[in-house]
């Protein structure tokens, strides 16, 4: 079965869902804090746009600071003002009153990054003051990630509003991810909601095409050629210690955890910087990931931390900037 989305009731069920979610959580609490808000879905999008919105209104507020008796444009002041956010973070007391409309949204742009890509594209850009904002927006996009990869590295410092729409045009569409609309209702406890959001079509049937005869000859040339591709897979970096021995570390997310981490490794990290490793490490699992962390912290080197680290590897992109930031994080602790 085909669904189209049916984008004039996004917001409207976007709201019904974020009203569901908050009467239960609020249940039994009158505000939460920011381990219970990088946990709050089961939707790592959604989440993700949750985190979003709060370091976009902490960045806005931030660059509104002017006086003309202190210069809060000095390097000091701003590296005081980051390393104030980084504590603030963890801090995080929120009630329902302000938290349903970021959810709201959260929502909404979620269904539309999954389902119309180029519409979430656009929307996004209209609340946007200047079109190169939207490469700050990325590090919190999850779906449809490749897809805004290449839109990003291809974005200049003069591009507008419509010569970003026309560059995703000129994308190659086949990166666009394919979800179930109803897994990813369910997801949010919505399933009920399915027919609110999109239209039901009947999927064509395709031709069943016929296979040409490939001769002994050539199967055995295939056979060949993907025995020396999976040979050359098997040398590509598995684990950490791979990893780390490689040597030619970007630095990207790695140099933005600048501060020593002396004890805990947990303690050490922003409500950012958790969200990134639970969603991108351990699945989501919260719990998972403190494990992880309390067993790499009783470690007495960066060989044993690299080890045990690795007994949680359940198929990491060690290419990844995620990967890059927690070897960054083993490094300053163990070195």
């Amino acid at each position: 079965m085909l669904y189209q989305l049916k984008q004039s009731e996004v917001l409207t069920v976007s709201q019904k869902i974020g009203e569901s979610i908050c009467d239960k959580t609020f249940q039994n609490y009158t505000k939460i804090d920011g381990e219970q808000l990088i946990s709050l879905t089961n939707s790592r999008q959604v989440n993700s746009f949750i985190i979003r919105s709060l370091f976009n209104q902490w960045r806005k507020e931030v660059e509104r600071l002017e006086s003309p008796y202190f210069d809060f444009k000095h390097e000091k002041v701003q590296a005081a003002l980051k390393d104030f956010m980084n504590v603030l973070s963890n801090h995080i007391s929120i009630d329902r009153k302000h938290l349903e409309p970021i959810l709201n949204q959260a929502i909404a742009d979620t269904v539309l990054i999954v389902f119309e890509p180029r519409v979430f594209l656009e929307t996004v850009l209209e609340r946007l003051a200047k079109p190169q904002d939207f490469k700050r927006q990325f590090k919190y996009i999850k779906n449809n990630r490749e897809l805004f990869k290449k839109l990003v590295d291809q974005m200049g410092d003069f591009d507008t509003k419509a010569s970003v729409l026309q560059i995703y045009d000129g994308l190659n569409q086949s990166n666009k991810e394919e979800v179930n609309a109803p897994a990813f209702l369910e997801k949010l406890n919505a399933g009920h909601l399915l027919h609110n959001l999109f239209d039901e079509k009947e999927e064509p049937k395709p031709e069943k095409p016929t296979e040409p005869e490939v001769p002994a000859n050539v199967a055995s040339k295939v056979v060949a050629e993907e025995l020396a591709v999976e040979k050359k897979e098997e040398k590509a970096a598995t684990t950490l210690n791979d990893r780390f021995e490689k040597g030619n570390k970007s630095q990207t997310l790695a140099e933005k955890l600048q501060r020593k981490v002396n004890k805990s490794i947990e303690a050490s990290l922003t409500l950012n910087e958790k969200f990134m490793f639970q969603n991108n490490l351990f699945h989501g699992d919260n719990s998972r990931m403190k494990q992880a962390f309390a067993a790499i912290d009783e470690a007495e080197s960066l060989q044993e931390a690299l080890n045990i680290a690795n007994t949680f590897n359940d198929g990491w992109d060690m290419d990844s900037e995620e990967v890059e930031a927690f070897m960054g994080v083993l490094e300053r602790r163990f070195a």
